[in-house]
């Protein structure tokens, strides 16, 4: 496995997680219970939300650190922390820098919820919406050969991003039509 290879996982498994992350946020706020839904167990939901977000955070830091260790085409850390400066896709970097930034907004001000009003941190906390937006253009444009900055679309990887990305628009329009009712 080569370190384009390793990047490229890193960045599938933070989609992967994301998406797994946004489908319990929603369940959270539609008071699911899995205790008396399926699968009539005790499962703490909130925790596993929490544990997904970190480790979103950790695939979404370490993902473009590998990018550092590469010979060609050579990444600086400046072209990390200011994407437009990149040597390849400065946009679409952008893009996924935006995610990470909006993601470590959203983590921060969850863990310090209890100090501050609940509708400002609900208001902030769906941020992680444009995130997703922001992390899934990311990786269905990215070209990830690091190439000629055309992507194939019907690559695996490409079409287990596009599904998480139907699967989150098909949940959010679900939420969207449960509001105020929940489970």
């Amino acid at each position: 496995m080569s370190l384009l290879d390793l990047c490229s996982y890193l960045g599938l498994a933070a989609t992967g997680l994301v998406t797994l992350n946004l489908l319990m946020g929603m369940l959270i706020s539609l008071r699911y219970s899995p205790v008396r839904h399926w699968p009539h167990r005790h499962i703490n939901l909130f925790a596993l939300h929490q544990w997904t977000a970190y480790g979103v955070l950790v695939f979404m830091l370490t993902h473009p650190a590998v990018l550092l260790l590469l010979d060609a085409p050579r990444f600086r850390v400046v072209d990390l922390l200011w994407p437009t400066h990149s040597p390849l896709q400065p946009k679409i970097n952008l893009a996924g820098a935006g995610a990470l930034d909006l993601l470590v907004l959203v983590i921060g001000t969850s863990l310090l919820r209890l100090r501050m009003p609940r509708r400002v941190w609900r208001s902030l906390h769906y941020l992680v919406y444009p995130s997703a937006i922001l992390l899934f253009l990311h990786s269905i444009l990215t070209d990830p050969l690091l190439k000629d900055g055309h992507p194939d679309l019907l690559d695996g990887g490409k079409i287990f991003v596009e599904i998480c990305a139907l699967l989150i628009l098909a949940a959010s329009a679900l939420r969207y039509r449960l509001r105020g009712r929940g489970l």
